[in-house]
């Protein structure tokens, strides 16, 4: 920013002495007091146009980006939301309150219309019961898994004999023996639930089914073990033994360890398909659609918390909007207030600025004197008087913005006397209307529930 310059520097600028030594040749008349020599008229208004010009341009400038920067502020329109935030508050509930409502509904007739699914599959299949089924299916994979690892790793040690990559061929081949295990005891559940079935030629053909695959497990089981015991006879032909041996003599094993690998298959068959079977309800698709009807009812149960929830959430989001309003309007008034006295610093060191600009015309009119004394020119004995500035033409300020904004700030201070209190009655406006809407979704719940026969009356 331009300043007043030190008087050693105005007078290299002005070049003051060559200023009187050209006044001295050009025979000035040393009688003349009533004017001023061009030079001496020039001091001031070197002055006037090259310090306080360019000072009153920056400290204008300094002003005009204070004006500016308040005329940004927005304080009335945010006391005005939270002044009157109801508006507000029917726009954002309204809007929530809205979706909250078809969402219920829609939940309501889904769930009414899979619990008439639900009630015309047991009178189609003539069932007065509820289903019977586990509810965790992690548990009853897990255990699945357990069986699987532990038969394959039970075979792998009977099988690694006659294997060319020892224990890890062994293994192999014997989880290759539990998938087929595997697959086998999910047939057979299935068929067995099949079984129950009310309709009687679906029952018969599963029957067949069922005793073809345990006709076809036992087999496979039975192989197994003759495929153990030549293994101990010719590694390389064991499966051509084997399967000639199955066909000749099923039960014909005479080695231990492979009745041992025929025990263990059958075991985890056995309870592979046990686990299979009493996962789900023995009845045949009883349990699937069941589960989906729990599933809506556990979802129709939680609509109403979560409906409550987002109301509250609702709730929170506009009194976090109110207090963020709050705390910029506070915000902004300080800041409003700290630029109107930022503003009064800047004209009160503008005229600061004048009364040093006019100590630096008398010292550089003092230094003309003296300079011309020096010089033999009597012309400076006679020039007593100083050269003063003309104040009424020197440039000033443009305050009107400052002036207008005190005025405003004055409006502002009667705002922040009643902020505290807009605030409190918004806030309970808020709480008072969700309350409102948290009854209204209760009595919809309990209407929806009656109308679509979700509970007795």
């Amino acid at each position: 920013m331009t300043t007043i310059p030190a008087t050693k520097v105005a007078i290299s600028a002005l070049k003051i002495e060559q200023r009187v030594e050209r006044d001295v040749k050009a025979g000035i008349p040393e009688l003349d007091r009533r004017s001023h020599t061009e030079s001496e008229e020039s001091l001031r208004s070197y002055v006037v146009r090259e310090i306080i010009g360019k000072v009153h341009e920056n400290r204008q400038a300094e002003l005009d980006e204070e004006v500016e920067a308040r005329g940004e502020v927005d304080i009335r329109q945010l006391y005005h939301e939270v002044r009157y935030a109801e508006p507000l508050i029917e726009k954002r509930v309204g809007s929530r309150l809205a979706n909250l409502v078809s969402g219920l509904k829609r939940d309501a007739q889904d769930y009414s219309a899979l619990r008439m699914d639900l009630e015309i599959f047991k009178h189609r299949n003539g069932i007065t019961r509820e289903a019977v089924y586990r509810e965790s299916k992690i548990l009853h994979y897990s255990v699945v898994f357990f069986i699987v690892i532990l038969e394959t790793l039970l075979n792998a040690f009977f099988l690694s004999k006659g294997s060319d990559l020892g224990l890890i061929g062994g293994f192999f081949q014997a989880f290759i023996i539990s998938l087929v295990n595997l697959g086998f005891a999910a047939f057979m559940a299935f068929f067995l639930r099949n079984c129950f079935h009310s309709n009687y030629l679906r029952k018969g053909l599963s029957m067949v089914l069922l005793l073809g695959v345990m006709a076809t497990a036992v087999t496979f089981v039975l192989g197994v073990g003759h495929y153990r015991e030549a293994l101990e006879q010719d590694p390389f032909t064991a499966s051509r033994l084997a399967m000639a041996s199955l066909q000749a003599e099923p039960l014909g094993i005479r080695d231990f360890n492979s009745w041992i690998m025929v025990v263990v298959s059958g075991i985890a068959l056995i309870l592979l398909a046990a686990k299979f079977f009493v996962v789900e309800d023995r009845y045949p698709g009883f349990t699937a659609i069941t589960r989906r009807v729990r599933a809506l009812q556990d979802a129709w149960s939680a609509g109403h918390e979560q409906a409550i929830d987002s109301i509250n959430e609702v709730a929170e989001e506009i009194q976090e909007e109110l207090a963020d309003k709050v705390k910029t309007i506070r915000s902004q008034f300080i800041q409003f207030k700290a630029s109107i006295e930022r503003s009064e610093e800047i004209d009160r060191q503008y005229q600061e600025d004048i009364i040093k600009a006019q100590g630096l015309l008398d010292e550089l009119i003092r230094y003309y004197q003296s300079y011309s004394a020096r010089m033999m020119n009597r012309r400076a004995a006679y020039f007593g008087e100083l050269l003063r500035f003309e104040l009424d033409k020197l440039p000033s300020l443009n305050t009107v913005g400052l002036e207008q904004h005190k005025r405003d700030l004055e409006i502002y201070e009667s705002l922040m006397a009643e902020l505290d209190r807009a605030y409190d009655e918004g806030i309970t406006l808020v709480n008072d209307r969700c309350e409102t809407v948290k009854e209204s979704l209760a009595a919809l719940v309990d209407k929806l529930e009656i109308d679509h026969g979700l509970r007795r009356v």
